[in-house]
């Protein structure tokens, strides 16, 4: 309240406040302009998620659908434009982001508006198929129904294997739910085939909602502006912990199909359709498939690509965080390096002092902001270490 006073501002009108970037521009020692540096903010948030990811066994293999409430409660404008487009926005980032950290899973996305819920696609593991659906169906309309989004992806979450981690993650804009039936007979069902169900909401704390991610092992969270509501849906992004049930040692059999022939021409088992060119033959039935990772619609065998395989390795083996190094000036005692170890650019800032960066505790080399979140992201070991064995 005594901010409110002081500055004559509401809450979100604040928010937009602090995006006028050109009130807050920065100086440097001579007097000229230079750009306003964010790198920190945006590692600050890296190192977040990255921490949580100590020695734990990880679901690698996961089956998401993504719910998305498209009730009349995501057309209001409390969220610059709309709710729906901050939600549209946030949910295309977090497929790709989900693809990238779990190669070997995949996603489908469910739809609430009018009091139903729709199923929007299937379980699949391309990103671009899954984000041109849901751009195509931005429409608001009628109430949200929780419990028919819970019945609906239980339908299908429940003929996953054991192997399969299930996973239910809901982006809710509205206050209430128009349910059928009692909602705690669904939510108990959830919990009993071990859906672990997650919710993000855009208005305020629901009890229902707090009570279905505690029952079944999940997150509730409830965003407070555009890139704390990105933020929240980004963390689960990474692998989970592995639920109890699951952490047993399991044996699955997959398939490395090859590529077809550019000019060979068969049928395609996802579409049911004549093709020429591309897709995967499946080495145990030779049907043809168009995407991986996926399964076999005539056997079932699971179908991945070597460099899927090796991406999820990283997860059972992670890198070891980096530690933080402050800015300090260059003392005897403080002899830091002068330029990165990965891509060698200076890390001495304005006024002969050192940057912000890391260094790794095992070889002690140190990288810049982006080398970390490269390292950790995209190369799975640390140069300095590899460079030395």
């Amino acid at each position: 309240d005594e901010e409110e006073e002081d500055d004559g501002l509401e809450a979100w009108e604040r928010a937009y406040a602090d995006e006028r970037s050109w009130e807050a521009l920065q100086e440097d020692e001579s007097g000229l302009l230079r750009p306003i540096d964010t790198k920190t903010i945006v590692h600050a948030r890296y190192r977040r998620r990255l921490l949580p990811s100590a020695r734990i066994q990880k679901g690698l293999i996961r089956y998401l659908y993504l719910v998305i409430d498209f009730s009349r409660a995501a057309s209001e404008t409390d969220y610059r434009p709309s709710r729906m487009a901050v939600v549209a926005k946030g949910a295309e980032a977090f497929i790709r982001e989900f693809f990238d950290q779990n190669p070997l899973s995949h996603i489908g996305l469910v739809t609430i508006k009018d009091g139903v819920s729709q199923c929007l696609t299937e379980l699949g593991g391309t990103p671009d198929s899954q984000i041109k659906a849901m751009m195509g169906k931005l429409e608001c309309s009628g109430d949200a129904s929780l419990q028919n989004s819970l019945e609906l992806v239980h339908e299908y979450l429940s003929r996953i294997p054991s192997y399969g981690h299930r996973e239910v993650l809901i982006l809710y804009s509205a206050l209430n739910t128009c349910d059928p039936g009692d909602i705690m007979e669904t939510i108990k069902k959830c919990k009993k085939d071990k859906i672990r169900c997650s919710v993000v909401g855009l208005s305020a704390e629901i009890f229902i909602c707090k009570h279905l991610c505690e029952e079944t092992g999940g997150f509730y969270t409830v965003a407070l502006d555009e890139s704390h509501f990105k933020e929240l849906v980004l963390e689960h992004a990474p692998p989970p912990p592995a639920i109890a049930e699951y952490a047993a040692a399991n044996l699955i059999k997959m398939g490395f199909p090859q590529r077809g022939a550019e000019g060979a021409i068969s049928i395609c088992s996802c579409h049911r359709e004549v093709k020429v060119g591309g897709g995967y033959t499946c080495p145990r039935c030779k049907a043809r498939v168009c995407e991986l990772p996926t399964e076999c619609r005539l056997c079932g065998l699971t179908l991945v690509s070597s460099p899927h395989l090796a991406r999820s390795y990283h997860h059972l083996f992670p890198v070891t965080p980096f530690n933080e190094v402050s800015s300090v000036p260059n003392r005897a005692h403080h002899k830091f390096p002068q330029t990165c170890y990965g891509c060698q650019q200076s890390l001495v800032s304005h006024g002969n002092k050192t940057s912000l960066h890391v260094s790794c505790p095992k070889c002690n080399q140190h990288f810049c902001l982006d080398c970390d979140i490269y390292i950790h992201e995209s190369l799975h070991n640390c140069p300095g270490c590899e460079s030395q064995r």
